[in-house]
């Protein structure tokens, strides 16, 4: 059996998204979607799935051997599939639409979840559950449905080394059970062993990596994991934020405790941790959307009485989900409504011109922001909050989707913004690839508590 993709176009208000594609893919193998971000991965997915252009666009050619109801698709973000409330209930209900006997029903959702590392949550609100434990569910949902052909849209991007490592090798486990197993990453690193089809796309084209080539991919993910930084912030330093007696709760549980820690102005921090461990929940504690226990200071002021408004000229938060930042509808009003209030004189509109042109964000300024890419809304949203210039912004996985051509790319902006508007970056994030020559300091989170990572660093 194989499935088999021939002369595919797909097109989106006109603007092609797929080219000419051809593929034949055998069943029964792992085959691993490698590319920019908007190179077409996910499209091609979304048609293999059925969802288009059922949902929208205009399609030719033909995609074969996909029987109706043998495949199942996990989406780049997760919450999108999400209907009901708890994880139990929504891996129940994805087998009930399969029409399942009921009396085997509960025995395959705890098999899911487990198998996903995810039974420890099947009771949670999944509103409550982190970027990361959100896809671990997604991915439960995906592995009980039993289909035969798999896709998995990103399915790592918000887990932290250890959780990625573990499901890979359980969706390898799968493939050697005869399924057939499509993955989309922008990240190669941890594949190599698993030998997949590396199927490479740029521009709506895409081709077959063989021998060499696909060797030279993986060589080059590998050398992006350099070591970071680990120096500790020195004792003079004055904190811009300071924590005391920090108490984050949530169902009742002590999620973070922190005794006396300092957040350091014009400094650029990493701040790690297991999926789940509380690093988000921090984040909306500092940016007032949260209550908390204990004292936070800002400039030496209690945030608690800091008025809402001001503050949030300060302070700003880079969403998790890029979709949650927008206010409006299309890209060109997105962009118009962050010059208008943005602060930072480094975005000129020649600026703002430039910076898209390096994005590759040209040309659609009547786009709906929602019709991008994964990868393009990312970008998108961080060029916006860029321009609004907050001196202290804190970002919520904001590489997540993104190949390592944006992360430099974005980097590139970041600094030549900094070098004019300097601001202070607090950076949650498990794409650790490409970042080391950019972090002064590391937080780390683990068994509630967070810790600077290091030693003290001594100037020549």
């Amino acid at each position: 059996m194989e499935y088999r993709i021939q002369h595919l176009n797909f097109a989106y208000q006109e603007e092609p998204v797929l080219v000419d594609l051809n593929l034949t893919l055998p069943a029964g193998e792992l085959y691993l979607f490698s590319g920019p971000s908007g190179s077409g991965k996910s499209t091609l997915l979304h048609i293999m799935a059925g969802l288009l252009p059922r949902y929208g666009g205009t399609l030719t050619g033909e995609v074969s051997g996909v029987e109706p109801g043998t495949a199942s698709l996990m989406f780049q973000d997760p919450s999108l599939q999400f209907a009901l409330d708890t994880p139990r209930h929504e891996v129940e209900f994805a087998l009930e639409n399969l029409a399942l006997p009921a009396n085997q029903i509960p025995a395959k959702v705890e098999q899911a979840l487990k198998f996903c590392q995810a039974d420890h949550l099947a009771d949670r609100r999944l509103v409550t559950l982190s970027g990361g434990e959100q896809q671990l569910v997604a991915l439960a949902i995906t592995v009980a449905m039993d289909s035969q052909l798999i896709l998995l849209d990103e399915p790592f991007a918000s887990l932290d080394h250890d959780h990625r490592t573990q499901l890979l090798a359980r969706l390898v486990e799968l493939k050697n059970q005869g399924k057939t197993v499509i993955i989309a990453d922008h990240d190669l690193q941890g594949y190599r062993q698993y030998q997949p089809t590396v199927i490479a796309f740029e521009k709506g084209r895409c081709r077959l990596l063989q021998g060499e080539e696909a060797t030279e991919r993986f060589d080059q993910a590998e050398q992006l994991a350099k070591p970071l930084p680990a120096y500790l912030p020195t004792e003079e330093t004055t904190p811009l934020f300071s924590l005391a007696d920090l108490k984050l709760i949530t169902n009742g549980a002590t999620l973070l405790t922190i005794d006396q820690l300092g957040l350091f102005k014009d400094r650029v921090t990493l701040l790690t941790g297991e999926s789940g461990s509380g690093k988000t929940t921090l984040f909306r504690a500092l940016t007032k959307l949260r209550p908390y226990l204990g004292s936070v200071t800002y400039q030496g002021q209690e945030i608690k009485q800091a008025k809402a408004a001001p503050y949030a000229r300060q302070v700003g938060l880079v969403f998790q989900r890029a979709s949650d930042q927008y206010l409006n509808v299309t890209v060109k009003e997105e962009l118009e409504l962050s010059q208008q209030q943005g602060q930072n004189p480094y975005f000129t509109p020649e600026r703002v011109q430039a910076a898209l042109k390096k994005l590759g964000l040209t040309g659609m300024d009547e786009r709906v922001v929602y019709s991008l890419s994964g990868g393009q809304q990312k970008k998108l949203q961080l060029l916006l909050m860029l321009m609004m210039g907050q001196p202290v912004l804190l970002l919520d996985e904001p590489f997540a989707g993104l190949d390592s051509k944006s992360i430099e790319v974005v980097w590139e902006l970041i600094d030549a913004s900094r070098q004019v508007w300097p601001q202070t970056l607090i950076i949650i994030s498990h794409q650790l690839a490409g970042l080391a020559n950019h972090i002064d300091y590391r937080l780390h989170l683990a068994d509630h508590h967070l810790t600077y990572q290091g030693e003290v660093h001594h100037e020549s």
